[in-house]
Protein backbone atom coordinates (compact mmCIF):
# COMPACT_ATOMS: atom_id res chain seq x y z
CA UNK A 1 0.00 0.00 0.00
CA UNK A 2 1.20 3.37 -0.85
CA UNK A 3 0.07 6.68 0.60
CA UNK A 4 1.27 10.42 0.38
CA UNK A 5 4.78 10.45 0.42
CA UNK A 6 5.06 6.55 2.11
CA UNK A 7 4.84 3.34 1.81
CA UNK A 8 3.29 0.43 3.98
CA UNK A 9 4.92 -3.09 3.78
CA UNK A 10 5.49 -5.88 5.96
CA UNK A 11 8.65 -4.88 8.32
CA UNK A 12 11.95 -6.84 7.89
CA UNK A 13 14.73 -7.17 10.24
CA UNK A 14 16.79 -4.57 8.22
CA UNK A 15 14.22 -2.13 9.42
CA UNK A 16 15.02 -2.51 12.73
CA UNK A 17 17.55 1.03 13.01
CA UNK A 18 14.48 2.65 11.24
CA UNK A 19 12.08 1.23 13.80
CA UNK A 20 14.29 2.09 16.98
CA UNK A 21 14.72 5.66 15.73
CA UNK A 22 10.77 6.29 15.96
CA UNK A 23 10.06 3.89 18.49
CA UNK A 24 12.99 6.43 20.89
CA UNK A 25 11.19 9.64 19.21
CA UNK A 26 7.73 8.73 20.76
CA UNK A 27 7.90 8.17 24.30
CA UNK A 28 4.04 7.21 24.71
CA UNK A 29 5.01 4.18 22.68
CA UNK A 30 5.94 0.79 24.21
CA UNK A 31 9.54 0.82 24.25
CA UNK A 32 10.49 -2.68 23.08
CA UNK A 33 13.84 -4.01 22.87
CA UNK A 34 14.31 -4.28 19.26
CA UNK A 35 14.95 -7.76 18.85
CA UNK A 36 11.83 -8.32 20.57
CA UNK A 37 9.97 -6.98 17.29
CA UNK A 38 11.28 -10.71 15.86
CA UNK A 39 8.85 -12.28 17.57
CA UNK A 40 5.65 -10.44 15.63
CA UNK A 41 3.84 -9.30 12.55
CA UNK A 42 5.40 -6.02 11.47
CA UNK A 43 4.27 -3.12 9.26
CA UNK A 44 6.50 -0.64 8.13
CA UNK A 45 5.86 3.15 6.99
CA UNK A 46 8.71 4.09 4.93
CA UNK A 47 9.09 7.43 3.26
CA UNK A 48 12.46 9.06 1.47
CA UNK A 49 14.05 9.18 5.08
CA UNK A 50 13.40 5.56 5.81
CA UNK A 51 11.45 3.88 8.72
CA UNK A 52 9.18 6.71 9.37
CA UNK A 53 6.30 4.60 11.13
CA UNK A 54 5.36 1.34 12.58
CA UNK A 55 3.03 -1.66 14.22
CA UNK A 56 3.52 -4.74 15.90
CA UNK A 57 1.29 -7.21 15.87
CA UNK A 58 -0.18 -10.48 16.27
CA UNK A 59 -2.41 -13.08 15.16
CA UNK A 60 -4.07 -14.61 18.81
CA UNK A 61 -6.15 -17.19 17.07
CA UNK A 62 -7.73 -17.65 13.59
CA UNK A 63 -10.34 -15.11 13.96
CA UNK A 64 -8.46 -12.59 16.53
CA UNK A 65 -5.74 -10.35 16.16
CA UNK A 66 -3.97 -7.97 18.80
CA UNK A 67 -1.94 -4.55 18.30
CA UNK A 68 0.66 -4.41 20.58
CA UNK A 69 2.47 -1.27 19.35
CA UNK A 70 2.36 1.61 17.14
CA UNK A 71 4.22 4.75 16.79
CA UNK A 72 4.68 7.28 13.69
CA UNK A 73 8.05 9.93 14.00
CA UNK A 74 6.77 13.10 15.81
CA UNK A 75 8.29 15.24 12.18
CA UNK A 76 5.62 13.45 10.24
CA UNK A 77 2.43 13.18 11.75
CA UNK A 78 -0.90 14.35 11.08
CA UNK A 79 -0.21 12.85 7.37
CA UNK A 80 -2.20 9.96 7.25
CA UNK A 81 0.47 7.39 8.54
CA UNK A 82 -0.96 5.91 11.37
CA UNK A 83 -4.45 5.68 9.13
CA UNK A 84 -2.62 3.70 6.80
CA UNK A 85 -0.96 1.55 8.85
CA UNK A 86 -3.96 0.71 11.14
CA UNK A 87 -6.00 -0.11 7.29
CA UNK A 88 -3.29 -2.10 6.46
CA UNK A 89 -3.65 -3.90 9.42
CA UNK A 90 -7.28 -4.50 8.86
CA UNK A 91 -6.29 -6.06 5.64
CA UNK A 92 -3.68 -8.39 6.45
CA UNK A 93 -5.18 -9.58 9.98
CA UNK A 94 -8.24 -12.01 9.98
CA UNK A 95 -11.20 -11.47 12.47
CA UNK A 96 -11.31 -9.18 15.67
CA UNK A 97 -8.53 -6.83 16.50
CA UNK A 98 -7.80 -5.78 20.04
CA UNK A 99 -5.68 -3.22 21.35
CA UNK A 100 -4.67 -1.39 24.70
CA UNK A 101 -4.09 2.40 24.86
CA UNK A 102 -3.58 4.81 27.67
CA UNK A 103 -6.95 6.58 28.41
CA UNK A 104 -5.14 9.89 28.65
CA UNK A 105 -3.94 9.71 25.00
CA UNK A 106 -6.94 11.02 23.13
CA UNK A 107 -4.97 11.24 19.88
CA UNK A 108 -4.57 8.35 19.17
CA UNK A 109 -8.42 7.38 20.70
CA UNK A 110 -9.55 9.24 18.61
CA UNK A 111 -8.12 8.00 15.72
CA UNK A 112 -9.46 4.74 16.47
CA UNK A 113 -13.21 5.40 16.60
CA UNK A 114 -12.80 7.24 13.47
CA UNK A 115 -11.80 4.07 11.73
CA UNK A 116 -14.33 2.15 13.37
CA UNK A 117 -12.60 0.75 16.76
CA UNK A 118 -14.99 0.89 19.58
CA UNK A 119 -13.76 0.81 23.40
CA UNK A 120 -15.39 -2.31 25.16
CA UNK A 121 -13.26 -1.71 28.77
CA UNK A 122 -11.20 -0.29 31.08
CA UNK A 123 -7.38 -1.79 32.25
CA UNK A 124 -7.09 0.10 35.38
CA UNK A 125 -3.78 0.78 36.44
CA UNK A 126 -2.05 -1.11 33.28
CA UNK A 127 0.22 1.58 31.93
CA UNK A 128 2.82 3.98 34.21
CA UNK A 129 3.50 1.40 37.12
CA UNK A 130 -0.03 1.60 38.14
CA UNK A 131 -1.17 4.82 37.58
CA UNK A 132 -2.59 5.30 34.08
CA UNK A 133 -5.61 2.55 32.84
CA UNK A 134 -5.65 1.52 29.51
CA UNK A 135 -8.65 1.49 27.09
CA UNK A 136 -9.44 -2.03 25.45
CA UNK A 137 -10.51 -1.42 22.02
CA UNK A 138 -11.79 -3.60 19.57
CA UNK A 139 -12.23 -3.87 15.51
CA UNK A 140 -13.85 -6.06 12.95
CA UNK A 141 -11.45 -6.98 10.49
Amino acid sequence: MTGGGFEIRAGRAADNPGIGRVQAACPEAAQWPLGDYSNFEMLVAVGEAGVVGFCAWRQTAADEAELLNLAVDPSVRRQGIARALLEELRRVAHGEIFLEVAAPNTGATELYRSLGWQGIGVRAGYYGQGTIDAVVMKRSS
